[in-house]
């Protein structure tokens, strides 16, 4: 059965610009300035979300706001489906159905590539591309571990950058409303003496 992937790997430069922005203090404006500085607009999705100049979206719980309420952000650059027997018969009959939605995802932006028939494997190494990348700049990551409770695993890893850290990891999409899942990247505070969640709960921290 056809299971899809809608994904745009960070290149260099949203690699550049995230690890620039892990390594700031969050003191008030700071995010807000580090978003003009690396081109990012208000999108107008979200209150202080913003499109990037690689054909993603940093989505906020509150993030380049004003004031010092900065949280954390997400930036999503995978996509994955696993159909049903209901979508099966969607398309049988020729009918659009959560497949085509998923095609629909981000078709307007830049480097974002829809493959129909990618798979499960597709979605995990869409996800080590991500890490690779990251790698290439931070190093090895801190932590690599994997959430086992669904039914099947999700993957993270993690670096710190002086209180805040990276995650590349993957988790549901609540945007459509856990429909599909997901790969991205989330950065956001860490105390340098936590340690780092366990898998289940990165994936917890993850959903946006």
């Amino acid at each position: 059965m056809t299971m899809p992937v809608n994904s745009c790997v960070p290149g260099p430069e949203l690699v550049g610009h995230i690890v620039e922005l892990a390594r700031l203090e969050w003191t008030s404006g700071a995010t807000a300035a580090a978003a003009e500085r690396f081109g990012w607009v208000p999108d107008g999705s979200r209150l202080s979300s913003y499109a990037t100049t690689t054909g993603h979206h940093v989505l906020p719980e509150w993030f380049g706001g004003p004031g010092d309420a900065d949280t954390e952000c997400m930036i999503p650059f995978c996509y994955f489906y696993e159909p049903d027997d209901f979508d099966a018969e969607l398309q049988a009959d020729g009918l659009s159905g959560n497949v085509d939605w998923l095609a629909g995802y981000y078709s307007g932006e830049p480097g974002w590539i829809f493959d129909r028939e990618a798979g499960r494997s597709a979605f995990d190494g869409r996800w080590r591309a991500a890490v690779d990348a990251f790698g290439e700049r931070l190093g090895e990551p801190e932590t690599v571990v994997r959430d086992e409770k669904g039914d099947h695993p999700w993957n993270y890893a993690a670096w710190r950058c002086g209180g805040n850290a990276v995650v590349v990891g993957q988790c549901v999409d609540n945007g459509s409303y856990m429909t599909f899942e997901q790969a991205l990247i989330w950065v956001g505070p860490q105390p340098s003496d936590e340690p780092f969640p366990t898998g289940e709960q990165f994936a917890l921290r993850l959903e946006c």
